[in-house]
Order: structure tokens, then sequence, then C-alpha cells
């Protein structure tokens, strides 16, 4: 008698899957015929197993940890670095040689599994900080072919796949206060670098309903030398209003260096575009690539959307060379949505700079088109300076720019010398901790082209007021001296138009001064007071006069407040301390 049997194939599948997944899991494999130039290894731990199935010497016993020149480390630069082999079964003991640098955990023994019959040989990469931080960075790597495998767990290690080895950076032991960087301004040998070159180290970023034109003249106000940025303009919307270009394009001759950022994916029309921008006058033309707003990314199909595909991006950029003299740039995110990586970054700068484009203004986080809205594309994804830094290294024929999370030009200044806050990773990128930085290796290989502020100074315009002496040398404007002298200038601004204007574009002549007080006493009264006096007011005083109104208010309010040189941080700390 014959019996149909049901044998369940799908549990077979799964199960030989699994099977596959674990004797493949973490096998991967280092390429040692390729050059690793930005992995930064200090302090490594090298363990491997006994080579040849024999008793152990009477220094492995001993735990000695043996000196060896010959591994080789995946990074270019070996200098300063610690190498050491230990060998199967050994055990942490924190008795051993401290004068090693080696982490010994106290009171506990790691022991290794011995495994026979496996064929494949390996070593452990430890690398770590010799701070109290012992935060570790394993990597597991096929070496030779030999007859032991060893297994460790340890539950403070986060193992890195082969990818991202050599995208590690371990930090200097030394760590620089940001008085002692700030100390003398740019550093000379930076300076003497870009000398070269007219592009500007400091780049007020590109801000839609910010950056227009009254904006850029309150920015000119506090500082002569800084390179200002118009708002994303689409390319249509300069081929549909052939008519009314100078709302668009129109800039005052005293806002040069300025920078016109377009946006579009057509390559046809967003040359066009730039034809119209190169007789406008503008010094440059940037491509936006970074925008990760729903209705530009998603609907529009350009901004940050436009990551995703190099090629398209690199035929517009070459589309709009043919036809404009002026230099085109490009303004990029280091990742958009699941296209994160490194290599996928370095292929969209090889690809993009292929056509000519020689500098790139980097955005130093990834962005998610879908699940985050912009502003929590400006919080939530972590910084990644370390990618803008290894990129100035692995292409020192192109130019960089770093962008995101700069709240004052000190911060830049320590950026522009090679120093990176320590804790800048931390989640909560808004309150950086910048009391430490730490010093980037090889920064001189080719150091950045500039700093981009964006939010900073849009929501306190005054973080602009020493750029031009710290940056470049130059005696401050007199007009950016102190509050009252901005305000005052910028009145004189307002002048020129002596008309009356309508409700929307009183307020859109007096956003610019509307954070000139944060962090100062007055400061909400002077934005109640400014947004009262525009809507009663609107209709029979000019702008003007409604921004001297609220300028009485905060006198009879913060008596001197205004009055206070910018310049003299312990002095505006003074007064608030005694307010």
């Amino acid at each position: 008698m014959c019996y149909k049997i049901k044998f369940p194939f799908l549990y077979v599948i799964i199960y030989i899957l699994l099977i596959i997944i674990k004797l493949n899991h973490g096998n991967s494999k280092l390429n040692y015929n390729k050059t690793y130039t930005h992995g930064r290894v200090y302090n490594n731990l090298v363990h491997t197993v006994n080579q040849y199935n024999k008793k152990r010497s009477k220094k492995e016993i001993e735990n000695k940890y043996i000196r060896n020149k010959n591994i080789i480390l995946p990074s270019s630069n070996t200098e300063g670095r610690n190498i050491y082999i230990s060998y199967l079964n050994k055990q942490y003991n924190n008795n051993n040689n401290n004068n090693n640098n080696c982490y010994y955990k106290n009171n506990t023994k790691k022991r290794y599994i011995k495994k026979k019959n496996y064929k494949n040989f390996y070593y452990y990469i430890y690398c770590f900080n010799t701070s109290t931080n012992s935060t570790f960075l394993q990597k597991k790597i096929n070496i030779q072919n030999y007859i032991y495998k060893k297994i460790l767990k340890c539950s403070n290690m986060s193992i890195l796949s082969e990818k991202s080895i050599e995208n590690v950076i371990s930090p200097c032991e030394k760590k620089y206060k940001l008085e002692d960087i700030i100390s003398n301004g740019i550093n000379y040998d930076y300076r003497k670098i870009n000398e070269k070159s007219t592009t500007p180290f400091i780049q007020v970023a590109p801000m839609i309903n910010v950056t227009n034109r009254h904006f850029r003249a309150m920015v000119r106000i506090i500082t002569k030398r800084a390179q200002l940025w118009t708002e994303m303009i689409v390319d249509n919307t300069l081929l549909y209003n052939l008519n009314n270009l100078e709302e668009h394009l129109g800039f005052d001759n005293n806002e040069h260096p300025i920078v016109c950022q377009l946006g579009g994916c057509d390559m046809n029309s967003m040359s066009e575009a730039a034809i119209l921008v190169e007789q406008a006058g503008y010094d440059e033309i940037n491509i936006n690539v970074g925008c990760p707003s729903t209705k530009v990314a998603n609907k529009g199909a350009f901004g940050a959307s436009l990551m995703k595909n190099p090629e398209q991006v690199r035929n517009i950029v070459y589309e709009i060379k043919k036809k404009v003299q002026i230099p085109v740039t490009v303004k990029i995110r280091t990742g958009v949505d699941n296209y994160d990586s490194f290599d996928f970054l370095k292929t969209f700068i090889e690809t993009v700079s292929s056509v000519g484009c020689n500098h790139f203004i980097v955005h130093a986080r990834k962005a998610w088109l879908k699940g985050l809205d912009p502003k929590q594309n400006r919080k939530i994804p972590p910084l990644e300076y370390y990618k803008v830094y290894d990129l100035c290294k692995l292409y020192p024929h192109l130019k960089f720019t770093l962008n995101g999370g700069i709240q004052t030009i000190q911060e830049a200044i320590a950026l522009l010398n090679g120093y990176m806050p320590e804790n800048y990773n931390n989640n909560n990128n808004n309150n950086n901790d910048t009391s430490n930085f730490i010093q980037i290796d090889n920064y001189n290989i080719n150091p950045l082209n500039g700093i981009m502020i964006g939010r900073a100074c849009m929501e306190n315009i005054t973080v602009l007021s020493q750029t031009d002496k710290l940056v470049y040398n130059q005696d401050i404007p007199s007009t950016a001296y102190s509050r009252r002298t901005i305000l005052e200038a910028y009145k004189k601004y307002l002048e020129k138009n002596s008309l009356f204007y309508n409700l929307s574009s009183s307020f859109e002549l007096l956003k610019p001064v509307l954070g000139i007080l944060k962090g100062m006493p007055g400061h909400r009264i002077f934005r109640n007071k400014l947004d009262t006096y525009i809507r009663n007011y609107t209709s029979t005083l000019p702008c003007s006069e409604i921004l001297e109104k609220a300028i009485a208010d905060v006198d009879h309010i913060a008596p001197g407040c205004l009055d206070l040189p910018l310049h003299d941080y312990n002095l505006q700390k003074e007064y608030i301390k005694n307010y």
C-alpha cells in the first residue's frame, strides 16, 4: 500500500537558508590590494590564533604581548600606532603590562573558543581611544588559510563591516579648547593655500523665504567679505517670467561675491536658466542637490532626490558649463534615504566632477525624503563631518565646503583650521558639546575651502559680526560695532524705499531684524512690538519709522542693551547676569 507523503518544502527551504546565513556570517574579506586612505586607526590590538597546532610558549602562557611590525593595517598612515599580537585561548588579565596601551577589563576574563576543522585563520583588530571612554570598533579579517577560527564575544564592541572599516575615525588623544584654536584666527598655512583663490571662507547658506534681497542687505551691513547666496530659484520660474527677471534675480552691487542657486532636473531648462543668471551678473551658479522638501524632492523630482542619479546631475552640470563662463558648483548631502554609504558618496563626487565641477558644498547629514520634513532633516540625521574631511583627502584637486550644525563664527574657524568638536555626532545635534575639539589627521593635504552657516545667522544675525576680523583679517565695518549701529544702518536701507507698503511686504522687509536680540534682554519685547506695529501702522508709517518705534521700546525695557559692543562677549554676559 502506497501513501502520499506531504513534504513541508517551505520549512526545508527556510532551514537551508538559516544554515547558509549561519555559515557565512562574518566571513567578509578585506581586500589587501586596495589602498585605504581614510581609515584612521589608533592603538590597535591585533589578536591572532597560533598558526600551528602546537603547545604555547612560555611567553604566551605569561600573557606577554609581542610587538609585530609586519601586520598590514587598513590605513595608509601607520605612524604612531601600537600593534600587538596575542594567541588562541588567551585570557585578559588586569595585572599585565600596563605600558602597552592595552585594554583590560577589571575582574573579568575572556576566553576564546577553539574549534577544530576550520580552514580560515583570522586576525581581530581593535581600534580604540586610550581615554576613559572605552568604545571599541572591531573588525574580523581573513588573512590566510589555516586551521583555526576564534570567536570573541564582547558586549561593549560594535562590529564593523568590511565596507565601513575604511570610514572609521578614531580621534586623537589630545583635546583642544576652542579659545586656543581661534586665538590666532585662520591657520597661516591654510590661508597661504587659499590666497590663490578668490572663493570666500564663509558662506551664508541659501534658505527659502529667508535669503532674499533684504536679508542679504542686512548681512552686508555686518560683513563685507562673506559670500552671499540667493534663495533657490526654480529654472522654470525664470523661463516663464522673462519680463520680470528683476524680481527674481535683482541684487545690489555691494552684494558681491554672490551665488545664485538653481533648482531643476531638466538639463536643457537648467542650462537656459543659467544663461539668464550669468547675464544678471552673478559670480557663481550652484545646483541644488540637497533640499529634502517634499514639494522639491518628490513632486519636483529635484533637490535631494537627484543624488540618487549622479549621471543626471553630471549631465546638468555639463550642459550648464557649455553655455556659461562663471563657475558651476553643486550643493549636496552626505546621502539620501538608503543611499548613504561612503562608497556611494565617492561615486557621486567622481561622476559629477568628471565634467569639470570642482567645488562641492556638502551638508554633512543624510536626508530622509519620506518620514521627515525639512525641519526634522536639519536636526534628526546625525552630523557626519568626518566624511567631508575624508573627501578633502581623497580628492585634493577638488574644493569642499562644509555645511550643517555650525552655530558660531568661532566654530567655523575651528573647522577651517582642521579641528572637529569631540562630541559632534551625538544624537542631540542641536546642542553639540564644543568645549573640546580634536585635530584632523593630515588636514594640510586639502583643507576645507569654506564653511557655510545657515539657520544660526537667520536666528541671530550678529553671529557674523566678527567674520571680517577673525576670518579675513580685516577691519570690522563700523556699522557692525553694536546692535544699534546695525539697526540704524538697516533703517537707512529701508528709507531708500520711502513709499508705504502693504502688510505682506512690510513683514518681508522687517523680517531680517527679528533675531538681532536673541539671547539678550528685550528680545521678546522687540519681536512682539515689531509685529504689533506692522499690523497697526503699515498703512500710515514707512517701515523705517516702525522699526524706530520698536527700538525705542527696547531702550525703555533694557537700557544700554543695543549699545553693547558685539566683539566683547564678556561684557554681554555680564549685562545679562546683572539685568
